[in-house]
């Protein structure tokens, strides 16, 4: 996917009409970053929220799975992958932090 990529002033100047778009409607992401390289990417809060909600429910289909095989997540896993469904994490962050909690 192309994403339309603003330098930071651009993306300064250029915010209330970017959240125009959004307030009607528009899906497509932003990109803002410094010499056309994108380093953060803006996305309406309805987008957010489906993508932080995908995320809840792959959190729930795994439990579900590991509760399926007679086991548990402990507490600390769980607070770790909130964390990442929260966005807070990347993916591979979450899976280092989870296989450094059950290192031998």
């Amino acid at each position: 996917m192309l994403i339309e990529t603003l330098s930071v002033r651009e993306a300064r100047e250029q915010l209330p009409t970017v959240l125009e778009r959004f307030r009607k409607g528009d899906r497509t992401p932003v990109g803002v970053g410094s010499h056309r390289k994108t380093e953060a990417i803006m996305v309406s809060v309805e987008v957010f929220d489906e993508l932080t909600a995908e995320r809840n429910q792959s959190l729930a289909q795994a439990a579900a799975s590991v509760r399926a095989e007679g086991l548990a997540i402990g507490s600390d896993a769980e607070a770790i992958m909130e964390r990442w469904a929260r966005g807070e994490l990347s993916t591979t962050q979450m899976r280092e932090l989870v296989r450094q909690l059950y290192a031998s």
